[in-house]
């Protein structure tokens, strides 16, 4: 068979008629710069496959992007501005969920944008191997620069891989390796069927922090297919500035609480064996960052005796104890290692200082 007859036999028709959107694009907007909110929603505007809606979700912005949704809800039909009291990202993003239509569900964070040809690209492939769940690459945007994310997922290298069965419960278990990427309610396209069937909305109680990994597990856990495309579609703006870059001991504890939640979801979970050995490991990452980028990042303005205290009393939780004494730091870079080693042996003043040295590092990315 020729590649263009092949082709033809492989190519699904996505009726663009239909009174149903194919795809929901579910966007919460909350204090988005202008310039990054306008980009998001051009994107989604923009796309090929014409049988969409776009839910914007002004989450109470006490600024001017609720105007600017109503603005581009003029412009076009597609797109839906439902305005709510502020309630965080995963409110939103229920809010947005309980709109929709569409037959697809796909997340997209407001100061992010999508690859023109995303929906269509993904939702070609979704029908014809008939999967729950579609997911695709990721490049990170720092303004200057870009950076495509790696996958470290079975068969990888391959422009489209297809899950079934076992390997399901295998991708669930890559959602602990923090290298692997996938934990995020973005850069996927998911059947609103399969949310609706078991219920999965994002836990409103833990706000932001862990939600998206939290998120993941229970959709990962009802999952029976999934589908893998090798293209960064979807554009992750960083931002040093948000809240996992930043000290705030709110958030830490709300994140916390997702681990404390995710924790109890694998003990129930039918997967309990392969998740368990890489819980504490994927909390490593989390002690981590909360050491550097939290309480000893330079933006932190308390005096070093403050936020030695803060972060002693953050290492005295059972669960972050009990992840500190984990064997398994696979996947832990070197700068990692050392980090945590100056965790475990309370070596606080190193610690400020590897702070600053990655606050440097950011700004020079």
């Amino acid at each position: 068979m020729n590649e263009s007859a092949e082709k033809h036999v492989n190519h699904v028709n996505i009726d663009e008629t239909s009174d149903v959107p194919a795809v929901s694009i579910i966007v919460p907007v909350y204090k988005v710069p202008e310039q990054y909110l306008r980009k998001c929603a051009e994107s989604c505007i923009a796309q090929t496959l014409r049988n969409i809606e776009i839910l914007l979700v002004d989450d109470g912005s006490p600024d001017q992007c609720g105007s600017i949704c109503d603005e581009y809800a003029a412009k076009d039909s597609r797109v839906r501005v439902i305005h709510k009291e502020n309630g965080g990202l995963c409110s939103a993003r229920n809010a947005g969920f309980a709109a929709a239509r569409g037959e697809w569900i796909m997340f997209v964070d407001g100061d992010d944008w999508i690859d023109a040809d995303m929906c269509e690209q993904m939702l070609e492939p979704g029908v014809r191997e008939n999967v729950d769940l579609v997911m695709c690459g990721i490049t990170r945007e720092y303004g200057h620069s870009s950076q495509e994310y790696k996958f470290y997922l079975r068969d990888y290298a391959a422009c489209k891989k297809v899950y079934t069965g076992k390997e399901c419960k295998w991708l669930q278990q890559q959602l602990l390796v923090y290298n692997c990427n996938i934990a995020v309610a973005y850069s996927k396209l998911i059947r609103r069927k399969l949310l609706a069937d078991h219920q999965i909305v994002h836990d409103e109680a833990l706000r932001q922090g862990a939600e998206g990994l939290e998120f993941n597990i229970r959709l990962f856990e009802q999952i029976e297919s999934a589908l893998f495309i090798n293209r960064p579609f979807y554009h992750y703006l960083y931002n040093e500035n948000s809240i996992s870059s930043s000290h705030s001991e709110e958030n830490h504890r709300f994140v916390i609480r997702c681990f404390e939640k995710i924790r109890d979801l694998i003990e129930a979970s039918s997967n309990r064996d392969r998740l368990v050995p890489w819980f504490d490991n994927r909390l490593l990452y989390v002690i981590i960052t909360t050491a550097i980028s939290g309480y000893f990042n330079p933006d932190n303005p308390a005096p070093f005796s403050e936020k030695k205290k803060g972060y002693a009393a953050y290492l005295q939780q059972p669960i972050v104890q009990q992840a500190l004494k984990t064997e398994n730091l696979r996947g832990l870079s070197r700068q990692r290692r050392i980090v945590l080693f100056l965790i475990r042996h309370r070596q606080f003043r190193a610690l400020d200082a590897m702070g600053r040295a990655r606050k440097w590092q950011k700004e020079h990315l």
